[in-house]
């Protein structure tokens, strides 16, 4: 009988250790009259807020399980969904620096107070141009994810003065709540005013005057596209206006028998694209006249180009798995907004999340970067690569 309790006891230890290894509990006591709290940090990219709420235990407790956190995360927690919400210290200014995990925090101040009255559902009506056919809408409330159809919108009526339609959203925040339209389902049909409608300001009904393009699914096909791309290239993606240009939605094309490589693209009526030699945008090609740059944004229209073929002359680097930093070559660190990296021999070269080279240098010794904003960077030296928070 001893042998099977001391078993059991075992047993319900491994599975702690499991549990607790598999993610991490953040747990925070705020300031009396808090009604919600958020947090944001390296573990989700440094994305709105709104991304991961945490639970409400009592008025002054919130807790939140993240299975994908590390203990090396950098955060902040916020009283709402959006940056100027963010925690303050005891004496109401910005944090001296991020904070990094403990099993339990404590929130001295907000920058500002959210309430949840904030939170509601909106109906936003929208007149359009008498030729439109689908509309989307798009903004803060869905942290400006590509026009989809989980956003698209109803058709009310056609009048003389255009197209109207209607669609109910769910705000967490009202008083930051911003939106525009798309008539189709990609960037490139976004409404052709460049500033973005704010509900405090312009309410809930609004006009667009104009779109970048209107998209009309009876005339829509499959754009095919074959590449043709320098020898050695062990992996071709496309990214464009029909993948939101977001790179977590990259598409890897199919290398053919002849060494080239194809892309399909359905229900298009035209497109705007490039091809990378890996999912990131440090990869593009470039053109064969000015090997540095990027090259511009290649265009397709269904259906003259229902089948193109294309040359990639070169790209802006050409990918192989990375060796991440060895720690007995290199010493890398963040220090009063900038990052130091001592004992390079050739080049480092910091990018931030989005794939933007922000800083390259050449040189042999110690480097230290311009100041940067807070955030996440990756940091490749000498061709190796690792992550850097900057605070």
């Amino acid at each position: 009988m001893k042998r099977i309790f001391t078993f059991i006891i075992a047993l319900m230890s491994m599975f702690a250790v499991m549990q607790s290894a598999s993610a991490l509990v953040y747990n925070v006591t705020v300031p009396a009259g808090t009604q919600a709290c958020f947090i944001s940090g390296t573990m989700n990219g440094w994305s709105t807020p709104l991304v991961n709420r945490m639970t409400k235990v009592d008025d002054t407790h919130f807790t939140l399980d993240i299975p994908t956190a590390l203990v090396t995360d950098s955060f902040k927690y916020y009283s709402g969904p959006d940056w100027k919400y963010e925690e303050r210290d005891a004496n109401g200014l910005a944090l001296a620096k991020n904070r990094g995990y403990k099993e339990a925090d404590v929130v001295a101040n907000w920058a500002a107070v959210y309430l949840t009255s904030y939170e509601k559902d909106i109906t936003i009506d929208v007149l359009t141009p008498a030729t439109t056919v689908q509309c989307y809408v798009v903004g803060s409330f869905n942290n400006w994810a590509s026009p989809a159809a989980a956003y698209q919108m109803t058709k009310v009526a056609t009048t003389a003065d255009g197209v109207e339609f209607s669609k109910t959203i769910h705000a967490l925040d009202t008083t930051t709540l911003q939106y525009k339209f798309c008539a189709g389902p990609a960037w490139s049909y976004q409404q052709t005013a460049t500033s973005n409608f704010n509900y405090m300001t312009d309410g809930a009904v609004v006009v667009v005057a104009a779109f970048d393009a209107i998209y009309d699914p009876a005339k829509t096909g499959t754009i095919n596209i074959t590449a043709t791309v320098p020898a050695g290239t062990s992996e071709v993606w496309i990214m464009g206006d029909f993948l939101g240009w977001n790179m977590s939605n990259a598409v890897k094309g199919t290398k053919n028998a002849d060494g080239t490589w194809g892309f399909s693209i359905p229900m298009v009526m035209s497109i705007q694209y490039r091809l990378y030699n890996h999912n990131d945008w440090g990869y593009a090609e470039v053109g064969q006249a000015d090997p540095t740059s990027d090259l511009p944004n290649r265009s397709a229209v269904y259906p003259a180009d229902a089948n193109t073929s294309i040359t990639v002359y070169a790209w802006k680097q050409t990918y192989s798995a990375a060796p991440t930093v060895n720690a007995d070559n290199y010493k890398i660190y963040a220090v009063s907004k900038a990052i130091v990296v001592e004992g390079v021999t050739s080049r480092v070269e910091i990018i931030d999340l989005s794939g933007r080279l922000v800083q390259l240098q050449k040189l042999a010794g110690k480097f230290v970067s311009d100041n940067l904003k807070s955030g996440l960077y990756i940091v490749r030296v000498d061709g190796a690569t690792k992550k850097v928070a900057v605070n």
